[in-house]
């Protein structure tokens, strides 16, 4: 099965298994609440209005932090905008359709920002680190997030992650989903250039770069997925495993939804 085809069960399986999870845990509450004693009516109705609102609250918090940040980076991106440059680049790249913000930093940021209608964002520390084939990498590599809805998928399985802490194989799902984006990304650049060499250029210069020359915004860029992606431009024409912990994870997982299945039904 191909990483894409991979990525598509996850988008709707992991809503599925959400979906499932909620109505166990109603049933169990349900169940619990038809016996005669007041005293584990009780206990269950604590329990689940616990993990109800633990649930409520990391999705609410999740969604309200994520509306604030992106307010937040985009109000800031547009003070320091560089006009003429951001000009210069959407003429440069008008075929693309997208949007493309030049900032004026000195730290490397390249980014899609957005989910409804996803803009591209680059520093002009990229445009002078960078020769011109490598800014293209670059552009076309953000410019597949954008065409493909990236941060908004992210974001959901995200979403998931966070309200449903207690499950530990969600974490596992995202850091999987999340590397094999980039992967995708990486991909679709090298592709549309019909070379990897200046994508690998991009990925060898970052990897020595200091931490302290790239912006918080992007350290998406050089996440634990770089040695994935460095491997895939290096050999592309050899298929990447990507290493997640799955197994303790989905134990954990399941032996909770069995936990709350037995105790439904005592």
């Amino acid at each position: 099965m191909s990483p894409r085809v991979k990525l598509k069960w996850i988008a709707v399986m992991a809503p599925v298994f959400m979906a499932l999870f909620v109505v166990q845990l109603t049933l169990y509450i349900v169940n619990a609440a038809a016996g005669n004693e007041a005293q584990c009516m009780l206990v269950t109705y604590i329990e689940g209005g616990l993990i109800l609102g633990y649930t409520l609250a990391r999705a609410i918090w999740r969604i309200a932090a994520q509306v604030y940040l992106s307010k937040k980076w985009l109000k800031h991106f547009r003070s320091i905008q560089d006009t003429k440059l951001s000009k210069r680049l959407a003429y440069k790249y008008r075929s693309l359709g997208t949007e493309i913000v030049v900032v004026r930093d000195e730290s490397f940021v390249a980014l899609a920002i957005g989910m409804r209608r996803p803009a591209i964002v680059v520093s002009t520390a990229v445009l002078h680190m960078f020769d011109d084939k490598e800014v293209n990498a670059i552009i076309l590599h953000e410019w597949h997030h954008c065409l493909n809805r990236d941060n908004a998928k992210l974001f959901l399985i995200k979403l998931q992650a966070e309200a449903f802490g207690y499950l530990p194989i969600m974490r596992a799902i995202f850091r999987y989903c999340q590397t094999w984006t980039e992967l995708a990304a990486d991909r679709f650049a090298m592709r549309r250039m019909g070379t990897a060499l200046p994508l690998a250029s991009v990925l060898l210069k970052l990897s020595k770069l200091s931490r302290g020359r790239l912006h918080s915004a992007a350290l998406h860029f050089t996440t634990a997925t770089m040695d994935y992606r460095i491997a895939q431009v290096l050999e592309p024409d050899k298929p990447i495993k990507v290493k997640v912990a799955w197994r303790r994870p989905l134990m954990i997982s399941v032996m909770l939804l069995l936990l709350l299945l037995l105790s439904g039904d005592s």
